[in-house]
């Protein structure tokens, strides 16, 4: 009969909690942790990972002494026959509470339905990403289908960028676990944000280029504006905006004159009018 195992270290109460869950699921295995290493080790050359984990990496992982990195744990509970779902929620809460004792944010994280600005929003977004494990930014990326790109990650998580899109905010939610309703609150919170940004509602309204024509008609002078909008994405776009809808029809035949006072971006987004007349179903 092997030697006793040492008391759990001291340590916060997540992280005990995750040492004695460990230690439970062993016993209930009836596994010493030279037979739980063999173990794991058969299991993931029979799936082809070949995973090595040596009973005292195991041991360590269970003592207390410090958080273990997540693939041992799971490789740990699949061994003993245990919840691998449980085991990730032990290791995430632990690794929070190792991230809070880390953390010198100025800006206090809010609850995503409070939040008011990108400042708010970032810390929001660093709170979520330390809440799923601090994973690292490339397995964010895979889980993203390349949609979040790692080195974004960095410099939204390092607030180098202070500003992410839209479409960013609701792929690095739903990579970091939201989903259904509570998704949406993420793309709300970015709504409010950029709405501040702009300085309100009707500051979004009036956000427009001056006038780049006026058109002369019997009936008068039309201005025509370029307006800036956002679309459900949140990427910027650019319409065509007059008082009259008729003079759409002329419009759309200057394109000579448009390119006299448009950047090409803009004549771009310009020529886009017809497919606000004839918006394109949604795409799930």
């Amino acid at each position: 009969m092997g030697r006793p195992e040492k008391p759990i270290a001291p340590c916060d109460k997540d992280l005990e909690a995750l040492a004695r869950w460990l230690r439970e699921r062993r016993i209930e295995a009836g596994l010493s942790y030279v037979q739980l290493a063999e173990r794991i080790h058969h299991l993931t050359a029979a799936d082809g990972t070949f995973a090595r984990c040596s009973a005292d990496t195991l041991a360590r992982a269970a003592s207390g002494a410090a958080v273990p990195r997540l693939k041992t744990v799971t490789a740990y509970a699949d061994a003993c026959g245990a919840d691998q779902t449980e085991a990730e929620r032990l290791w995430k809460r632990a690794r929070y509470r190792q991230s809070l004792a880390k953390r010198r944010d100025t800006v206090p994280p809010q609850h995503i339905n409070y939040v008011r600005n990108f400042a708010e929003l970032r810390a929001a977004l660093v709170d979520l990403y330390e809440k799923d494990g601090s994973r690292p930014y490339e397995e964010l990326e895979r889980a993203s289908d390349g949609v979040l790109a790692h080195s974004t990650v960095a410099r939204v998580i390092g607030g180098v960028t202070g500003r992410p899109t839209r479409l960013f905010v609701l792929a690095f939610a739903q990579a970091c676990g939201i989903k259904g309703l509570a998704l949406n609150g993420w793309g709300q919170a970015w709504d409010r944000a950029e709405e501040q940004r702009l300085g309100g509602p009707k500051a979004v309204i009036q956000r427009r280029r001056p006038a780049f024509e006026v058109i002369r008609h019997p009936g008068g002078e039309v201005e025509v504006y370029v307006d800036r909008s956002r679309n459900s994405d949140g990427q910027e776009t650019w319409r065509l905006s007059t008082v009259q809808q008729q003079m759409e029809r002329y419009v759309s035949g200057q394109q000579q004159l448009w390119e006299q006072h448009l950047s090409a971006r803009e004549v771009t987004a310009a020529q886009s009018i017809r497919h606000l007349r004839h918006p394109r179903r949604a795409t799930a």
